[in-house]
């Protein structure tokens, strides 16, 4: 009897070859509608079509990881450079996997490591996946930088961001400010930091600001795969500004929900003719080199991500440590949940005086 192939398969599918091979080995690429992927899935059912046996890789235990969302914004780029300089330290090498924000892509790097073993892995940002990626840490020491909701198992390392937006909030307010605008990039499931440094702030300007005005502009149209020339949450800050601009909002004080923002609305600021901080005071929230450096240096906060990073390392190879040892991983990922760091603010010359109380 003749072997079924996949070209038999595209064939009753009404699809190419090319389509079946991606979508039955969940390969990255043009983005199939789901009666598509039906179509396949059933016409291999229907033919008893088996995928060729898949090689796996030799298990590298000496590789850790890391997940990150992008690399346009430094935040990351540092965050990674301090994890990778630790590793080496211990004998340990980094694999840097990119999802550009891209759910296919994270779920292609998910299954890679499903078949390939590593030490481990440390995620960045919240998965897209937590199911998938708890499954994962069954069998793999998984670790995630970064904030992560109730439910979710796996270790995390954490800065206290509603802590972080109620020390920015006081700040602003001591120096006279009563007329805020908060501006950033998309408060969505997977954003739990950008959500909790907004609710900081409304804690902090609630009670103390009975007659002031509070604006919040949330990106909502821009996808950072539309960004080709400039850093996505930099456009996102500039374009916004415009917005505050335009809609004559009485705010001195333009609050980015990160560093990169901040840089945006600045830059704005500047081309349409204002200074800051004479005109407007403007903050960010990540402490990334860029903002120390930049002019007017940028008031922020200090996200320890040296100590982050390590604290990340160290719960991966204690893990891995225990598994080799013959000891159940399973009795040693429960005694560390969750670590957090206390946010810091770090004045720079991008803040003073309210300009009403200069008049």
């Amino acid at each position: 009897m003749k072997k079924v192939t996949s070209t038999d398969v595209a064939r009753l599918a009404g699809v190419s070859q090319s389509t079946v091979s991606m979508v039955l080995n969940n390969k990255i690429g043009p983005s199939f509608s789901e009666e598509t992927k039906n179509k396949v899935l059933e016409a291999a059912r229907q033919l008893g079509y088996m995928l060729p046996a898949q090689s796996i890789s030799v298990p590298d235990k000496n590789i850790i990881a890391v997940f990150i969302p992008t690399l346009s914004n430094p935040y990351y780029t540092q965050l990674t450079s301090s994890i990778e300089k630790y590793a080496l330290s211990k004998g340990y090498k980094i694999l840097l996997c990119n999802t550009s924000r891209n759910k296919e892509y994270e779920s292609y790097y998910l299954d890679y490591f499903s078949k390939t073993k590593v030490a481990g892995i440390i995620f960045t940002f919240v998965p897209s996946y937590p199911q998938l990626v708890e499954q994962l840490a069954l069998s793999l020491p998984i670790v995630l930088i970064g904030e992560k909701t109730g439910d979710m198992t796996i270790p995390s390392i954490e800065l206290n961001n509603v802590k972080a937006g109620i020390i920015m909030g006081e700040y602003l307010l001591s120096l006279g400010h009563s007329h805020f605008a908060f501006l950033s990039t998309p408060l969505d499931n997977l954003s739990l930091a950008r959500r909790q440094r907004l609710e900081g702030l409304k804690i902090a300007l609630k009670e103390k600001l009975p007659q002031g005005t509070f604006d919040i502009f949330i990106s909502d149209h821009i996808a950072e795969s539309d960004t080709n020339t400039s850093p996505y949450e930099y456009e996102v800050g500039y374009g916004l500004t415009k917005k505050v601009l335009s809609s004559k909002s009485s705010a001195t004080a333009l609050i980015g929900v990160n560093d990169m923002t901040a840089i945006g609305i600045i830059g704005c600021l500047y081309q349409s003719g204002f200074h800051v901080p004479d005109d407007y005071s403007v903050c960010g929230f990540d402490n990334i080199f860029v903002s120390s450096v930049s002019i007017p240096s940028i008031t922020t906060i200090e996200h320890h991500l040296p100590l982050r990073g390590q604290s990340a390392v160290d719960l991966i190879l204690s893990r891995q440590s225990a598994s080799q040892t013959g000891r159940s991983t399973s009795l040693i990922a429960p005694q560390v949940n969750k670590i957090e760091y206390d946010p810091e603010l770090l004045i720079r010359h991008s803040t003073g005086p309210c300009r009403c109380n200069k008049l």
